[in-house]
């Protein structure tokens, strides 16, 4: 079992005391090295200790977490925010693959998020992926969705994705570039994390992008026809709820 060092950084005490004992139950790998209630001191921990885990709140006081990730001049650690923040933020943090905890912080919640870190290599790339976070999160817009791969972690522009084909486990982002990004994520995971107002599952393997939908025939079956030439079927079904949608775009 991979042994972690950990700080928390949290301006309400009982959140920090909680979280501190919720770790000692059920995560014995992970040593508390310390914790903060400010950002300043929060820094001065990271600096003293270099951990290999931070559970970082969003709200400290009259700052958030982002400020004090501005000042470290690199994420030399897995990041790990706890927050209360609304649905919208939420789905952000999913949308960029920043992990998190909503509080109050389950048990089994902080059991995966720890092993995850466990696992995860120190890299760069938390750096990009925070910044697109914060930037979704300012103007209240989701605009680029990352999704895991084979090779890594692809930022894909919510505007070029054209349909999602799901097998399993597995989806295949189809662009209109022409290129296809096959993700580690079934289809239902997707579905719940794409605008719901820009995608609509039309079939039980298919997820597709109204503003790509060039026509439906309805001869021989129901078929979605899209501006990149794929026809999508259309579940008889869901054939009543795509036509209201496409008729309140009008």
């Amino acid at each position: 079992m991979t042994q972690l060092s950990a700080i928390i950084i949290d301006d309400e005490q009982h959140a920090r005391q909680g979280l501190a004992t919720l770790l000692e139950l059920y995560c014995p790998q992970v040593q508390a090295a310390g914790d903060a209630n400010t950002i300043d001191k929060g820094i001065a921990l990271i600096r003293q200790w270099a951990p290999d885990v931070v559970f970082l709140d969003i709200q400290i006081g009259e700052q958030n977490g982002f400020q004090l990730l501005d000042q470290l001049k690199q994420t030399d650690f897995q990041l790990i925010f706890t927050t209360a923040y609304s649905e919208f933020a939420i789905k952000a943090f999913r949308y960029h693959a920043v992990d998190y905890l909503l509080k109050p912080i389950q048990p089994q919640q902080l059991i995966a998020a720890v092993e995850k870190a466990g696992k995860s290599s120190r890299t760069g790339k938390l750096e990009r992926q925070l910044g697109e976070l914060l930037h979704t999160l300012k103007s209240g817009k989701q605009e680029k969705v990352v999704v895991p791969t084979m090779e890594g972690l692809h930022y894909l522009s919510v505007d070029n994705i054209v349909h999602v084909a799901g097998s399993a486990n597995y989806s295949t982002f189809h662009l209109d570039s022409g290129e296809k990004v096959m993700a580690s994520k079934n289809l239902k995971y997707y579905e719940e994390l794409l605008p719901e107002d820009v995608f609509f599952r039309a079939h039980q393997s298919h997820l597709v992008n109204i503003r790509y939908i060039k026509q439906i025939r309805t001869v021989e079956g129901n078929t979605i026809e899209m501006e990149d030439g794929a026809g999508i079927p259309l579940a008889k079904a869901r054939k009543g709820a795509l036509m209201e949608r496409l008729k309140g775009r009008r």
